[in-house]
């Protein structure tokens, strides 16, 4: 099979963790759609896209990173390759919460599509940056954006202020909007910060 040359860089994708956690997210949402209006729904849905988001962390990693470096390709051009694996992911992502949406008879569970993607884009952007000092720094995003995830659906330490994850009709979801329109904006100034070539 030919891939576009463009594209070649994501050949090199560490394809099992990537797999296995959409795989795990897609799987949560699948639930959540089954079983539609239970606490169980509410649950697999709140694990199921950090766990989605988690896995786009990993489409950074690269083994052999300094052979890769000597590569006329530069660094920007070969992480936006890769990144199209992260946007596919988000994709079907959302294609579930859709499914969820439908499901539930209401449209809200589909704009926690805009979660999605600031969490997908804030693992991505930590994940380049700390790819600067570790060849696969996947395993630690992935883990840390999971924990801080759970650790703000179970504390609400900002709930005075703005619902971070909002997921039925009714709740505060313009402020939810700002709050993940700011993560995504400070996510793609650090992810075109940490993609440029050490040289330039």
């Amino acid at each position: 099979m030919n891939v576009p040359r463009a594209l070649g860089p994501a050949t090199g994708v560490p394809w099992r963790p990537v797999a296995v956690l959409t795989s795990g997210g897609l799987g949560l949402l699948l639930v959540g759609a089954v079983w539609t209006g239970t606490s169980v729904s509410a649950t697999a849905v709140t694990v199921g896209v950090p766990v989605l988001a988690g896995g786009t962390a990993y489409v950074l990693d690269e083994a052999a990173g300094e052979a890769v470096a000597a590569v006329p390709t530069s660094l920007r051009a070969r992480s936006v390759a890769r990144l199209v694996v992260a946007a596919g992911v988000v994709a079907l992502g959302a294609l579930a919460l859709v499914g969820v949406a439908l499901r539930g008879g209401s449209g809200a569970k589909a704009a926690i599509t805009v979660q999605l993607t600031g969490l997908t884009l804030a693992a991505v952007a930590a994940a380049a940056a700390l790819r600067r000092r570790l060849a696969e720094p996947g395993e630690v995003v992935a883990g840390g954006l999971l924990g801080l995830v759970l650790t703000l659906t179970v504390a609400h330490p900002l709930q005075r202020w703005v619902d971070v994850f909002p997921s039925e009709a009714g709740q505060r979801w313009a402020g939810s909007a700002v709050l993940w329109a700011l993560v995504a904006a400070v996510s793609v100034a650090a992810l075109w910060a940490a993609t440029r070539d050490p040289l330039d």
